[in-house]
């Protein structure tokens, strides 16, 4: 039998809990998506779900986090569009980053308890 070092691979979940809310991985792919296509409509359609689903997840999230997350404008000549308000960025940045870190220190964890086995 291969080493576990060798035949298994680290994997965490984290998440941020505030409130009824749970900060973590959809609600952070949802507001990156946000911000890379400037829709919530875009957004949903890329991580597949429904828009309703997508902007029901951000309401929420906004109501039990006490701030918005996201600033829509409504169609017109411009058209519509979504961005991310400074809180929300600050979230998605600050996020990323602690779920980089953590994914890391998981990696060298696995690789301390299983490197001599």
């Amino acid at each position: 039998m291969k080493p576990f070092g060798e035949l298994f691979q680290p994997g965490c979940k984290i998440w941020l809990v505030c409130g009824g809310t749970n900060f973590g991985d959809g609600l952070y792919h949802l507001l990156y998506h946000v911000h890379q296509h400037g829709s919530i409509s875009k957004a949903a359609k890329v991580m597949g779900m429904s828009y309703r689903a997508a902007w029901g997840k951000i309401k929420n999230a906004e109501k039990n986090l006490g701030f918005k997350l996201v600033e829509t404008q409504v169609g017109g000549e411009a058209g519509g569009g979504a961005c991310l308000t400074p809180q929300g960025s600050k979230l998605l940045q600050g996020f990323g980053e602690f779920r980089e870190k953590v994914e890391r220190a998981v990696t060298g964890i696995f690789q301390e308890t299983f490197a001599g086995e």
